[in-house]
Parts: structure tokens; C-alpha cells; sequence
């Protein structure tokens, strides 16, 4: 039987084969805690960074209050101007605003009802550049091209018809209303092809819409050819009262 070694320790009860018998524990989490606390500089530390913390919400708040304020406030003045003239100083006063731009197109509107065909297209433009991406942005380039067609600017207002017309990323009342106007042009023009193809786009694009309904009395009016040098109606219209 062999016996241990002279001088060799024997393992420890509370770390088996720890020769130093080492029983070093670590302290509780609450008492790390209390030690850091404890320390002056841990505390200012602390306090420091939950006053820039309160200091950023309350400041977010603050922020978020005067733009609700500010925002009232513009609207109130939107509602205020009930006149052409201070309708226009509101426009000009908030540049980039939404209800800026709603008032460039107010301004619009009545300038073409009016037959101020060079301003309406002036207001026309800043509503479109104001409301980039929206319906509205869609209308007011359908009505600059209107009205760029009724100052005799015939090739740049058909040009932006066509693209309102062959955007599919438009609404479609502002499609084919555009392919309306294209298709009314060309049937004075006599290009009656062209009056077949816009009429069929309008009506592959809303054919149950308002302006479906117009494509087609137009399309009825298109003359076709029954033999050579003889021009008959493409169908015969009911005689009034019958």
C-alpha cells in the first residue's frame, strides 16, 4: 500500500484538486452594484447621462408641440386666404408646403376657367412642382397641358398629354382623360386611326369610367371608308325622337 509523498498538500474540500486551497467567491451582483455606486465619479457619471437622456425626450417633445403648433397655424392661414391676391401671398409665403401647393392649383383653376391661359400654366407648374408624387401633382400637368393647348402650344401640350396618357404609374381618370383630349384632337385633325387607338386605350385603361363613356360617342362619329372615294358613318345614329 503506498502512502503519500512527505510535504505533498492535500486537495482542497471546496475546490477538489486545488492544491492552494484557494476558496476566493465572487460577491453577489448587489453588492458589485453598491460598489460602483459608492464611487463619486461612478455617480456624477450616472447622473450625467440620465439628465442628457430626459433632456433629449423632453426635447423630441418639445420639437414634436411647436411643429403641431406650427402646422395649425398654417393651416389657419390657408383657410384665411379667400382671395386670388392673398391666396397667392400664402403660396409664396410657404414654399414647399403642401397647402402651398393646393393653392397654386386653386390659382390655376381659375385662371383657365377665366381664359388666363399664361398664368394659369405658371401656377400650374409650381402646384406640379410642389406636390411631386400625388394626384394632385398628376392634375395640374393635365391642366398645364390643357391650357398650353388653348395658347396655341399645340406640340408641347400634346407631348405631355401623350406621356400623362401612357403612364400607367397615373390615376386613371387622369390617363384617360389625357387620351380624351388626344383623341379629340385628332379626330379634327381628321386622323381618324389615331381616335381608334386612343379611344381603345381609354377604354382598356376605365371602361366603365366617365370618360370611357365620352371615348365612345366620339369613336361613333369616326367616318369609315365602304368603297373607294365614299365616306359613310361608322354607324347610324337614331334620328332624334325616334
Amino acid at each position: 500500500m503506498s502512502t503519500p509523498l512527505p510535504n505533498q498538500p492535500s486537495p482542497s474540500p471546496t475546490h477538489p484538486g486545488d492544491p492552494a486551497g484557494k476558496t476566493d467567491v465572487e460577491p453577489p451582483f448587489e453588492e458589485q452594484l453598491r460598489a460602483i455606486w459608492d464611487k463619486k465619479e461612478n455617480r456624477t457619471a450616472i447622473f450625467v447621462g440620465c439628465a442628457a437622456v430626459i433632456l433629449v425626450i423632453l426635447g423630441w417633445y418639445g420639437y414634436k408641440a411647436l411643429a403641431a403648433q406650427r402646422e395649425n397655424e398654417i393651416e389657419s392661414a390657408y383657410s384665411a386666404a379667400v382671395s386670388p391676391a392673398r391666396l397667392r401671398a400664402f403660396a409664396q409665403e410657404h414654399k414647399g408646403h403642401p397647402l402651398a401647393g393646393a393653392a397654386y392649383l386653386k390659382l390655376a383653376d381659375d385662371a383657365c376657367t377665366a381664359g388666363n391661359y399664361a398664368a394659369a400654366i405658371d401656377d400650374y407648374s409650381h402646384a406640379a412642382a410642389t406636390l411631386p408624387g400625388t394626384p394632385f401633382a398628376s392634375r395640374a400637368l393635365l391642366g398645364k397641358a390643357v391650357c398650353q393647348i388653348r395658347s396655341d402650344k399645340v406640340s408641347e401640350g400634346t407631348t405631355a398629354l401623350r406621356q400623362l396618357a401612357d403612364d400607367a404609374a397615373r390615376s386613371k381618370a387622369v390617363r384617360c382623360e389625357a387620351a380624351y383630349h388626344l383623341a379629340a384632337l385628332a379626330f379634327d385633325a381628321g386622323n381618324f386611326d389615331e381616335v381608334t387607338k386612343l379611344t381603345d386605350l381609354v377604354m382598356q385603361v376605365d371602361a366603365g369610367g366617365p370618360w370611357a363613356q365620352r371615348s365612345m360617342q366620339l369613336r361613333l362619329k369616326v367616318p369609315v371608308t365602304a368603297t373607294p372615294g365614299q365616306v359613310t358613318p361608322a354607324v347610324a345614329l337614331p334620328k332624334p325622337g325616334s
